[in-house]
């Protein structure tokens, strides 16, 4: 249960220090504070989105995108179920750009890491997860939106590694080391933004 608390408390971090998780304006009105107003629409003025996807990488991923004109802040995390569980968290940033009425595009660049559901954050290894992003997003609603695009990442291990691959793409590896291994791939992601 560490890791989903950890996760949970991961992209509960990242929405209160924006003020738009519900959780955090209440917690202001009850201490006396005012609550923060949000604002009216869109990632150009600030607001913080959430979005749903799948991967090659997990099966189920929230990330939280925080803006505040055509720049924005994420903060990611994933889950892939099975024998060999595992969650990832990472963080980055990107832009927004808007190409016609309902068409949008986002790129980001993150960094983070894989742990294994059972006992995370220990062994005698570690990773680095880097991933590139393109989305192309398509407004059905006011506040929903699809999206699909290519990634491009990077893993990063050294020591003795949770798993062989973190993907089923095809991968390339190299060796800078000999307790080091370094995968690259193009990958894919389809998924909603709210």
């Amino acid at each position: 249960m560490k890791s989903f608390a950890l996760l949970a408390s991961w992209l509960w971090a990242g929405a209160a220090a924006a003020g738009q998780f519900p959780g955090a304006s209440l917690l202001a009105a009850e201490a006396g504070e005012t609550a923060p107003v949000a604002p009216s629409s869109g990632l150009r003025k600030g607001k913080v989105h959430l979005e749903l996807w799948a991967s090659d990488i997990q099966v189920a991923n929230l990330g939280v995108k925080i803006g505040g004109g055509p720049f924005y802040m994420t903060l990611l995390s994933g889950f892939a179920p099975g024998r060999d569980a595992r969650f990832s968290f990472a963080a980055g940033l990107g832009g927004h750009l808007t190409l016609a009425h309902r068409l949008w595009l986002d790129m980001d660049v993150t960094g983070g890491a894989v742990q294994p559901v059972q006992k995370p954050l220990e062994g005698d290894g570690g990773n680095v997860l880097g991933q590139a992003r393109l989305m192309l997003g398509f407004q059905v609603l006011p506040r929903l939106a699809v999206f699909a695009g290519p990634t491009y990442n990077m893993w990063f291990v050294w020591g003795q590694p949770d798993f062989d691959s973190v993907t089923r793409m095809s991968v390339r590896e190299s060796r800078p080391k000999e307790d080091q291994r370094l995968q690259h791939w193009p990958g894919l992601q389809v998924g909603l933004h709210i």
